[in-house]
């Protein structure tokens, strides 16, 4: 095998400038550009190409979603079995959720952030919609702290939320039958409380969250918020309530 003259070299480090950093690493900056470039400009022009590719993730995630709800509505009115429709729509419900999300993350321009108050108007919005019959017509009002709230912190919040308004407005209410959310900050804990109340029927005497597969998922997106989900009841209404990081 023949040998490299000593005055040819089979390997070259790249240059390193004063500071350390590799002057021909520039992300998406091509090697010329980036020899001529100081490093907070490379940085700066790296980061905006993350976050350019960041919407495009959160545009191309709102509009699978909203394929997946298009197309399960389609397939909607073939169900002829109540309880099975009824499942049907609550997994709509939830893919809303989650849709409702990635399409004010995409027109907010806030990277990983939204503004809690607003999602959650929308999501009840939609919740309600989205319920067959007189229940849809059922008062649903939002009173929130102004908090941004990161995505993942969001996701399972919105799930909850949506399982909580189903819940409630499956409940048989009175004619003056209302809907109540409120978010409120906690004081120097660096978590905030949502809170759904209703004026609907209480919930059965030893009901158990485990017996319902949508409270069931409720409890356990609690536990990933760091919290348990708690619910009280009597002839006045229903109150449910969750702790969650902001």
């Amino acid at each position: 095998m023949p040998m490299l003259p000593r005055s040819q070299t089979a390997y070259s480090p790249p240059d390193q400038t004063g500071d350390g950093v590799a002057s021909g690493v520039s992300g998406g900056v091509s090697g010329g550009e980036a020899g001529a470039m100081p490093l907070a400009d490379r940085l700066t022009a790296r980061i905006q190409e993350l976050e350019a590719e960041l919407r495009e993730l959160q545009h191309r995630a709102k509009n699978s979603l909203q394929l997946v709800i298009s197309l399960l509505k389609l397939q909607a009115g073939r169900i002829r079995d109540p309880d099975a429709r009824a499942a049907y729509e609550q997994t709509m419900v939830r893919i809303e959720a989650l849709a409702i999300l990635y399409r004010q993350l995409h027109e907010s321009g806030a990277g990983t952030h939204v503004d809690l108050g607003r999602y959650v108007t929308a999501l009840c919005e939609a919740v309600r919609e989205g319920t067959p019959g007189a229940l849809s017509r059922v008062p649903v009002t939002v009173d929130s702290d102004p908090i941004q709230i990161g995505l993942y912190e969001a996701m399972p919040l919105g799930l909850i939320i949506a399982e909580l308004v189903t819940n409630c407005l499956h409940h048989a209410f009175p004619d003056d039958g209302w809907i109540r959310i409120t978010v409120r900050q906690q004081d120097d804990s660096g978590r905030a409380r949502l809170t759904v109340e209703d004026n609907g029927r209480a919930l059965p005497a030893g009901f158990d969250t485990t017996s319902e597969d949508g409270m069931m998922l409720a409890e356990a997106l609690a536990g990933q918020l760091g919290d348990t989900l708690s619910t009280d009841s009597d002839a006045a209404g229903t109150t449910a309530s969750v702790s969650f990081p902001v």
